[in-house]
């Protein structure tokens, strides 16, 4: 899927994402409250922020993630919604890239859940290497 330029509504502030996934929840992806399991969420939102930092690097064989430094479930997700993943670059170190990941509704754009997850540049060994992006 292309990444496609998308618009976010931030705490008033209003910010550029690009589009890296969409996803139909179904009755598997639920918890025994109905509502969306934590784990299946963190998955999504790990694999959204991989598109992300993969468009950002132009490869993915040498990154790898460090951290999912953050999720926020902001309200239930049920199952029949088409949740869209958008992403952007939120901090650049040396070796590392921070990806701000917002989780909303593909039809009423109602925001659901937020997070960050940081991946790191490695060598064919695995160890720290810089990305060269700054």
């Amino acid at each position: 899927m292309a990444a496609a330029l998308v618009r976010g509504n931030f705490d008033g502030e209003v910010i550029e994402m690009e589009l890296a996934t969409r996803h139909f929840v179904r009755p598997k992806d639920l918890n025994h409250h109905e509502t969306v399991y934590a784990g299946q969420l963190a998955d999504w939102l790990t694999e959204a922020a991989m598109v992300g930092v993969t468009q950002i690097v132009k490869n993915s064989s040498n990154i790898v993630l460090a951290t999912l430094k953050e999720m926020r479930v902001l309200k239930p997700i049920m199952a029949g919604c088409i949740l869209e993943f958008e992403y952007e670059k939120q901090h650049l170190g040396t070796t590392s890239i921070e990806i701000f990941v917002n989780v909303k509704d593909m039809l009423s754009q109602e925001q659901y859940a937020r997070g960050s997850a940081v991946f790191v540049t490695v060598d064919e060994n695995g160890k720290k290497t810089p990305h060269g992006l700054m």
